[in-house]
């Protein structure tokens, strides 16, 4: 699947890096990609060697408590000021000043505020799907007011769905990771962000054979992701939705008035058309956040660099090529 990672320090945890290398350094900048739940830096393998070929020097880790990175017992030290400087360090142990950083679902969390919490260590800012994630009220009130208390924010943080995912990783992996062949996916029946979208998780209790989609995986990649959770269980990618509210609290402080000021960095965005989780409709607003945004579409549901790792990468190297 993977070159053998390396291990390295950064902000007392040790994250495994996977790394790939162009011949010769012609770049000032590396990439990082940064991965969400619940996944690891696989879910990247298609893209480490396009983006090395293009003289990138590309750092796909397993994120702080996933894989076979360490992370905190305390499910606060999650939080996004905790997972940027973990970027950081990461960046300056690869010998550069600054990185674009790039993020998927959760990672994205991490893409979109690394100009905020970490300005001089990045250059740039891809994320694909997720929207930018600041509110002026409580994330979990808010959520629960908008989709019911059975949303999968809430869920994620109870010991009862932590128990049923450990249970059996596989069975996890075939309900989350699947492509959409016509009638939704388990993370939406309807298409739309709505309550019963975003109270997917509870249908990973049905009958398997209700479950529609496709597994995207094949079986030994399925094998590989489900090996990883196994030995180390979902704990510690729940751990970030454990922090959310440590998250409103950091960015409370950094934009204590509400406003989030406007970066210089330049920024892209990869919205994918059929993701109801983060709809593209969520993004509208990105431009009042950056100096230089561009906003592209691509033809997949929530896993876009599984599901269409060409386009993906395509989207990828046009932008970084102009820009770096």
């Amino acid at each position: 699947m993977l070159p053998e990672p390396r291990s390295v320090a950064t902000n007392g945890v040790r994250l495994a890096v996977f790394e790939a290398k162009p011949e010769r350094r012609t770049k000032d900048v590396c990439v990082v990609l940064c991965h969400g739940f619940p996944e690891l830096a696989a879910s990247w393998r298609r893209q480490l060697r396009p983006l090395a070929d293009a003289g990138f020097h590309v750092l796909a880790p397993d994120m702080r408590g996933y894989g076979r990175s360490s992370g905190p017992a305390d499910r606060r030290a999650y939080s996004i000021a905790e997972t940027t400087a973990d970027v950081a360090g990461l960046i300056a142990d690869a010998g550069y000043e600054k990185a674009v950083v790039v993020g998927h679902d959760f990672g994205g969390m991490v893409s979109w505020m690394m100009p905020h919490l970490q300005p001089d260590a990045v250059a740039g800012v891809i994320t694909l799907n997720t929207p930018f994630g600041h509110s002026r009220e409580n994330p979990v009130e808010r959520y629960a007011q908008l989709y019911g208390p059975r949303n999968y924010v809430a869920h994620f943080q109870t010991r009862e769905c932590e128990q049923k995912l450990d249970e059996d990783p596989e069975r996890a992996f075939r309900f989350f990771l699947r492509r959409d062949t016509g009638s939704g996916t388990n993370l939406s029946r309807t298409g739309r962000h709505d309550p019963d979208s975003m109270a997917y998780i509870h249908r990973l209790w049905d009958d398997e054979s209700t479950w529609p989609g496709e597994v995207l995986l094949d079986p030994a990649e399925l094998r590989y992701y489900a090996d990883a959770y196994a030995r180390t269980g979902f704990g510690g990618g729940l751990s970030w939705y454990h922090s959310i509210l440590r998250n409103w609290e950091v960015q409370t402080a950094l934009f204590p008035d509400g406003d989030v000021p406007k970066v210089d960095v330049p920024a892209l965005l990869i919205a994918a058309r059929h993701d109801p989780i983060c709809h593209p409709m969520l993004t509208d607003d990105l431009l009042r956040y950056f100096a230089e945004f561009e906003r592209r579409m691509i033809d997949t549901g929530h896993w876009t660099q599984l599901e269409d790792p060409e386009g993906t990468n395509a989207l990828l190297l046009d932008w970084l090529t102009r820009h770096f």
